[in-house]
């Protein structure tokens, strides 16, 4: 270093110090960033299968409960006709009421 004053030898030390560092973290940073890319797509695609797994369970649960309640729909449905046609036959069965002569 023939051109570089004396006071500013100890400077120029203390740089190629640091751009050593620096380099040493840049390479941990891209090796870092070489394994995110390596990994990203099968992380991607478990998240992808993990939320088309929960979403067809849900689905299965709701469709299940579905018919759930339209099979105890189905069964009120035919105990309200039951009752129904029960009224109609007791209605029929009941002697009409005889309205009592008025009294003068």
């Amino acid at each position: 270093m023939p051109n570089v004053p004396p006071q500013d030898m100890a400077g120029a030390a203390q740089t190629r110090l640091i751009v050593a560092a620096v380099r040493e973290s840049v390479a941990e940073l891209k090796s870092d960033v070489k394994e995110i890319k390596d990994h990203r797509v099968s992380d991607i695609r478990w998240l992808h299968s993990t939320l088309a797994a929960g979403f067809l369970i849900l689905a299965s649960m709701i469709i299940t409960a579905y018919f759930k309640i339209d099979e105890k729909m189905n069964d009120l449905s035919k105990a309200g006709i039951q009752v129904e046609t029960r009224l109609e036959d007791l209605l029929q069965r009941i002697p009409p009421v005889s309205t009592p002569a008025p009294k003068k």
